[in-house]
């Protein structure tokens, strides 16, 4: 089956049953690894295409638990492929954390704030799943951003800059990726100003958008989109 067939048969059997007659199907799709190659793309498609957040968590709890029991089953047989069965958990959970958290304002796209609750959990997973792999500093780095920015919607603010700090700190031992630095401080003074550290949190927010406005690359245009985006839901204008 093409990742299209499975995508419709899923969807088919999701409206004739429901979601965990869904997931059956995929168990029955070939090998373990198109198993866990198909969970993981209806993680995006049923994001993406659906818009539904609730088949998103549902196939991500459903990939994930898959995946860790495989690389359980290979353990100590071939270690090489477990690894790559953590990997794929780790990725499908970073999926579903960036689909809970309400600061893309995707059009679109609804989230409850339990399944913003259940995407924390998820971004917390991922970062303690990514440590037992090997990781680079630059995966580092990504990952305790995206839990830094969960924490920060679900208000658990001096955690979140404990974290962002982490985040910079990757950032800085990786030593490439200036932007991704800048994102970062703005995030730290958004969390600043969302905590009650209004002027101290504004100014540091505003530095790092005039830097990345300064700095002509694509990806430092994205963050200062992603950065206002995220001022907006988060700490929307004060209406007169």
């Amino acid at each position: 089956m093409t990742r299209e067939d499975i995508y419709a048969a899923v969807q088919s059997r999701v409206a004739e049953a429901d979601l965990f007659a869904a997931s059956a199907l995929v168990l029955g799709v070939g090998d373990a690894q198109a198993v866990a190659v198909s969970f993981e793309n209806l993680i995006l498609d049923c994001y993406h295409r659906t818009k539904s957040v609730e088949q998103a968590l549902h196939f991500g709890s459903a990939g994930i638990h898959y995946c860790l029991a495989s690389a359980r089953e290979l353990d100590g047989n071939d270690d090489t492929a477990a690894k790559e069965f953590r990997y794929a958990a780790k990725r499908m959970a970073t999926n579903v954390a960036s689909f809970t958290w309400p600061g893309w304002d995707e059009p679109g796209i609804a989230i409850s704030a339990d399944q913003m609750r259940q995407g924390l959990l998820y971004a917390r997973y991922s970062v303690r799943q990514l440590h037992e792999l090997d990781p680079t500093a630059e995966q580092l780095a990504f990952t305790y951003w995206f839990l830094g920015a969960h924490l920060m919607a679900d208000g658990l603010y001096a955690e979140a800059q404990a974290v962002f700090a982490s985040a910079l700190a990757y950032n800085r031992e990786h030593g490439d990726d200036p932007e991704g630095r800048l994102m970062l401080e703005g995030y730290v003074g958004l969390t600043k100003l969302l905590a009650g550290q209004e002027q101290c949190g504004d100014t540091e927010y505003c530095a790092a958008i005039t830097a990345l406005q300064a700095r002509d690359s694509e990806d430092a245009q994205y963050y200062v989109e992603q950065l206002m985006t995220a001022r907006t839901v988060f700490a929307p204008p004060k209406s007169l």
